[in-house]
């Protein structure tokens, strides 16, 4: 572009970048007066006993309920896209791509279960060692929960790799590989290359503004609930690590091409 249309194309982005601004600020100042004002410290106190609570009495049931019924929701799953691809001819691509959808589903599941566990075993760790003697049995109930979900995860996605291998034979990594990442992208044709770097793209941009959105409300709550700079510190970190690696990538697929 020339620098003319680079300042043209500046121009007509600022008025929706101001507003933006804008917008933020006044909310910010709205919500600093009321907290100011009606005294947030009351919310923040209820806010505090109520994880509290949370995590003595039942994240530890959160736990068991998750390990009991995901492989309720996955297995059928998993068993429809195994039965497809058993009677699967080579020819009909439309069978391998629903099979491959079901695969897909799968693999979301055991993530977001995964990411849910970890979760509530930090809720149920959040009582300290006082809880130890004070709960001792919902203590030991959400550690026990935790590792069944843990091993349920490593043995879907085990499951769901393997199968993926009857639609492509040329994928060999075993998912218990510790370079089973790196494997599998090298056996990946041009196509699926293509394809996984969209989703990364994508991947990298909702987490920017996940974190960005994050980062201000933690901001704001680091003033009016006493919450510390421990939350924005993690938050940022990962945004860091995030930027730190698309960048390192870019740089070293410039060298290459």
């Amino acid at each position: 572009m020339k620098r003319n249309e680079i300042k043209e194309a500046n121009r007509k982005a600022m008025p929706g970048f101001l507003l933006i601004t804008l917008v933020g600020a006044i909310v910010g100042g709205i919500v600093g007066f009321y907290s100011a004002k009606y005294g947030v410290e009351r919310l923040a106190g209820s806010m505090k006993s109520a994880g509290a609570f949370f995590g003595k009495y039942v994240s530890g049931w959160i736990l068991l309920a998750i390990a009991v019924i995901t492989p309720i929701v996955v297995i059928p799953v998993y068993q429809k896209a195994k039965r497809l691809l058993l009677a699967w001819d080579g020819e009909d691509e439309s069978i391998c791509d629903i099979a491959e959808k079901k695969l897909n589903v799968i693999l979301m599941i055991s993530s977001i279960v995964l990411i849910c566990a970890f979760f509530l075993i930090s809720a149920t760790y959040s009582g300290g060692f006082a809880m130890i003697d004070k709960n001792f049995n919902m203590y030991v109930l959400g550690i026990v929960a935790f590792l069944v979900i843990l091993a349920e995860g490593i043995i879907i996605q085990q499951k769901a790799v393997d199968i993926t291998k009857i639609m492509y034979p040329e994928k060999t990594a075993s998912v218990y590989d510790l370079k089973f990442q790196k494997k599998w992208v090298e056996s990946c044709d041009e196509a699926e290359k293509i394809m996984i770097g969209r989703c990364a793209f994508e991947a990298f941009k909702v987490t920017n503004s996940v974190c960005g959105a994050l980062s201000v409300i933690l901001a704001i709550g680091a003033l009016t609930f006493d919450i510390g700079f421990l939350p924005s510190f993690v938050v940022c970190l990962i945004w860091l690590v995030s930027q730190c690696a698309y960048c390192r990538a870019a740089i070293k697929c410039n060298k290459v091409l």
